[in-house]
């Protein structure tokens, strides 16, 4: 909830983004005030309040309190709140499986029923898929690479940019390019995709909406995510690029249900050595 609403601030007038402002830094005073002593507290319009919580998506305001009681974490009421050096590991567990869980609500709330079919019939068709990412989203299109090569198409990733740009020019029509950025405006990998787009191959990318990746790609499966910090490598983020994967991954898979359990229990049986207990069984 606080996420989605930061998130919408930059599409706030001046005066609902107060409100959101307010919000934000008194969540827990925010569900035990009524509407008059809210706007007196920030100084505006009761009429302006309604407006910033219909512009969240609620009815009015009685509505959108109920849904903030209902999502702020029981143990610290703040989704968004970092770290700091005094909390416990007990507490750090907390928080961070509470932005995930933020994190995991929100990408939901924002899948693209449209982008998500399109993505998946790119894949299923491809005649080779290559995954670009770097830093911690290089680990993400690596765990990809696991993902799909089990369901028979050629698969690779790349994280190192020299590598996906040149394998990028020789891909050929039919190939899928899939690009993990949180920021999407890593330079390497908008040139990768320009490469990718002038040899023929269709371009997927998971990143966030509006950013220089987005606008070029063919195919995109918005994550606009807020992280709570950037010293540590990107914690929500990433949890919800695996997620997404997950999602093309299965969908893929279950357009070619049958075809795949053949696969599958070709792949089982090539490694059926290595398991000899099992497979006496």
């Amino acid at each position: 909830m606080l996420t989605h609403i930061e998130l919408a601030l930059p599409d706030l007038s001046k005066a609902e983004r107060r409100v959101a402002e307010y919000v934000l830094q008194n969540p827990n005073l925010t569900i035990d005030q009524h509407i008059a002593q809210l706007s007196s507290d920030i100084g505006v319009s009761e009429p302006t309040v309604i407006r910033f919580c219909r512009s969240m998506g609620f009815n009015g305001y009685k509505d959108f309190k109920l849904k903030l009681a209902q999502t702020l974490p029981k143990e610290h009421k703040h989704l968004l709140v970092d770290i700091t050096p005094n909390d416990s590991p007990l507490k750090v567990g907390h928080k961070i499986i509470d932005g995930a869980m933020a994190s995991l609500s929100e990408t939901r709330n924002k899948l693209d029923a449209v982008a998500l079919e399109h993505a998946v019939a790119a894949l299923k068709d491809a005649t080779r898929i290559e995954f670009y990412g770097q830093g911690g989203s290089g680990i993400v299109a690596a765990d990809a690479q696991q993902k799909f090569f089990r369901l028979g198409t050629p698969v690779v990733s790349y994280s190192d940019p020299y590598i996906h740009n040149v394998s990028a020019a020789l891909l050929e029509p039919g190939a899928v390019v899939v690009t993990i950025s949180r920021s999407g405006a890593s330079d390497d990998l908008l040139q990768s995709v320009t490469l990718a787009k002038a040899a023929g191959a269709t371009t997927i990318t998971i990143t966030a909406s509006n950013s220089p990746l987005a606008e070029m790609s063919d195919i995109v499966l918005p994550l606009d995510v807020q992280e709570d910090s950037d010293y540590y490598a990107p914690i929500k983020s990433r949890i919800s690029q695996l997620v997404i994967l997950d999602i093309l991954a299965i969908a893929v898979a279950m357009t070619q249900e049958e075809t795949l359990t053949q696969k599958l229990s070709k792949a089982s049986t090539s490694v059926s050595h290595k398991y000899p207990e099992k497979a006496a069984r």
